[in-house]
């Protein structure tokens, strides 16, 4: 043999005895890190958990009262963490003798005398009395505290009643009013008084609320760094010749930005503990199925687009009354990317928030009441829900997505508001050729919408002025809005809010508040296009079945957003007066360098309003 030779052998059985020495490592490293990886990780969690509490000590020893926001989210981790890992396993421990005690509480509540429950119905009228004693002493005390006591001062009263009324007219127009079960109906309206006490009654949960808004806002208020530099000139002009920022190029652009938020959350999976944790409150309390359920508590969050993705696979199997449900929460919610938008014309942060969170509730309630359950739902539990998968393999892909699609949104409002406010200047034009004639110089499309919803927004207690004819004309004003935002959409209408506070037609609180509540939904006609169109291309094969459940769904809807202004206008004794100019510059204009300072631009920004 050769000397080459003799080298090659030797390198070769170098290179192989090398190479066995290197899986032999590789496999040690990877077992040593199977049994490091759980400690370490467990590691990680305590030096991260010791952090956090040491944050909020030095926060607490600095100033309690900036703490209170984080104290109170660690209070919420804690009850998680008690409710999953003590709770949850006690209740398995003890899981027989808590369904045996389950099922005989079930039978001693549905003990009946000729088809009446007794113990629900007792158990109801006891929160009803207790609730109508509570209002009857409240009213009583601020007419007592008041030193501008008014005949209109028991105007909630009304609209209590025309809570009645609509539960009335829902079940005279009922699909089958024989079907009733009332339980997700009064369940329904319990829930969104409860949601309401909490947030409009309570101190603690007012001043929560309040905060989470102005949370939501500065949230809202980063998007324009990115719309600053991407257009300049045009979102952020100078303060020269009463130049306005361009509507599309500021507020609708936080809708990208929203869209990639909500994206990068449903691929961390936030949304869907939330939104399940919610469901279940709902199918709990209202009685209702589990997607009806889920696509009502998205509807809180997300828009009608985006909660009827999330329940796509459960669309071919769903009855006609849980499509009913999900129709009417799509069109009596509104999507949490178009605050900003709602912001920009003049509307209260708070009542935003408080408006779509109780309009969900209700929604169940009216949608069971005009469309009752009389099929076999195969929907039932809430646990084996399957959420649809967007397919986005990292978190880049996912915000680029997201971003991407939440942008044709943009340009599909920016097209509709181009249509619609062109329709409203022809519909005024043409009704005031009509007037003209007949010697009527003063009449307006907006006007005969008053003339129409007049009584709705008369028996929802609009307005509360001493003076009759004030009041007559405010509540003329929020009829007005009303009926736009039913015929129109609820862009004309906040706008047309906006310009009437601006100009003082409409100067109370509580019809700036009863305005804003009932205005905040997407229940309008041309809105029955886009819901078809969504759900008829997630699933073609039920699409007769949408248009058939659309109309009534439209009307519920309606009577959803209507019911929520009247629980705001029972339960809010004292309206804050929200000012155009308050809330119009909150999003992109001067203010908004309080907390974005450091990343704007060195130019000083504009102080003008938005310019239509």
């Amino acid at each position: 043999m050769s000397d080459y030779e003799s080298d090659f052998e030797d390198n070769y059985e170098g290179d192989l005895n090398d190479d066995g020495i290197r899986k032999k490592a590789a496999s040690f490293v990877s077992d040593k890190w199977e049994q490091m990886k759980r400690p370490l990780w467990f590691v990680g969690i305590g030096i991260i958990a010791i952090g956090i509490h040491v944050f909020i000590g030095f926060a607490i020893a600095n100033n309690f009262h900036k703490a209170i926001a984080p104290i109170v989210m660690l209070g919420f981790v804690y009850l998680y963490l008690l409710y999953t890992y003590v709770i949850v396993r006690v209740a398995k421990s003890y899981k027989e003798p808590l369904v045996e005690t389950g099922e005989k509480v079930q039978s001693i509540w549905q003990i009946s005398f000729r088809g009446f429950p007794l113990l629900q119905l007792a158990f109801f009228g006891i929160i009803v009395a207790g609730f109508l004693v509570w209002l009857i002493i409240d009213v009583r005390q601020v007419n007592n505290s008041d030193v501008t006591v008014t005949p209109h001062s028991n105007i909630r009263f009304r609209s209590l009643l025309a809570i009645i009324c609509f539960v009335i007219i829902g079940f005279l127009i009922s699909a089958n009013p024989a079907r009733v079960k009332w339980r997700p109906v009064f369940g329904g309206i319990f829930l969104q008084f409860t949601v309401g006490l909490l947030v409009l009654r309570w101190p603690a949960g007012n001043s929560a609320f309040h905060w989470a808004a102005d949370q939501v806002v500065t949230f809202l208020d980063y998007a324009f760094v990115g719309t600053d530099f991407t257009y300049g000139f045009i979102s952020s002009p100078p303060p020269i010749c009463d130049f306005g920022s361009v509507f599309i190029f500021t507020s609708l652009q936080i809708i990208i930005y929203f869209g990639a938020i909500v994206s990068v959350l449903y691929y961390l999976g936030i949304i869907q503990a939330v939104l399940s944790k919610v469901a279940w409150l709902m199918q709990h309390t209202v009685g209702t199925t589990a997607a009806e359920s889920l696509n009502a508590a998205a509807c809180i969050f997300l828009g009608q687009t985006e909660a009827a993705i999330l329940i796509e696979p459960a669309l071919l199997t769903m009855t006609e009354s849980e499509i009913h449900a999900v129709m009417t929460a799509g069109f009596a919610c509104i999507a949490g990317s178009l605050f900003s938008a709602y912001i920009a014309f003049g509307a209260c942060p708070t009542y935003l928030l408080s408006a779509t969170v109780m309009s969900a509730a209700v929604s169940l309630a009216v949608s069971k009441l005009v469309y009752p359950e009389v099929q076999e739902s195969k929907q039932k539990r809430s646990e084996d829900f399957k959420f649809a998968n967007k397919g986005n393999n990292n978190l880049l892909e996912c915000i680029s997505n997201g971003a991407v699609h939440a942008s044709q949104f943009v340009w599909a409002i920016g097209a509709n508001l181009i249509v619609y406010i062109a329709l409203l200047a022809m519909f005024n034009t043409w009704a005031g050729f009509v007037g003209t004639r007949l010697g009527y110089d003063d009449w307006s499309f907006n006007k005969l919408m008053g003339y129409l919803f007049f009584p709705l927004a008369y028996l929802m207690g609009a307005s509360d002025a001493a003076d009759s004819h004030t009041e007559i004309q405010e509540t003329l004003r929020v009829a007005e809005l009303m009926g736009m935002k039913t015929i129109l959409n609820e862009f004309i209408a906040y706008k047309e809010l906006m310009n009437m506070k601006a100009d003082g037609r409409l100067e109370g609180a509580r019809a700036q508040m009863i305005a804003t509540y009932a205005l905040c939904g997407f229940s309008n006609i041309s809105m029955i296009g886009s819901q078809l169109g969504i759900l008829g291309a997630m699933c073609p094969r039920r699409k007769a079945i949408f248009a058939k459940v659309v109309i009534r769904a439209l009307i519920s809807g309606c009577m959803s957003c209507f019911m929520t202004a009247c629980v705001a206008g029972i339960l809010v004794s004292k309206p804050e007066a929200c000012h155009s100019n308050a809330f119009s510059n909150c999003v992109y204009l001067s203010n908004i360098t309080d907390h974005l300072s450091p990343y704007l631009p060195s130019t000083p920004m504009p102080s003008t309003t938005v310019k239509f």
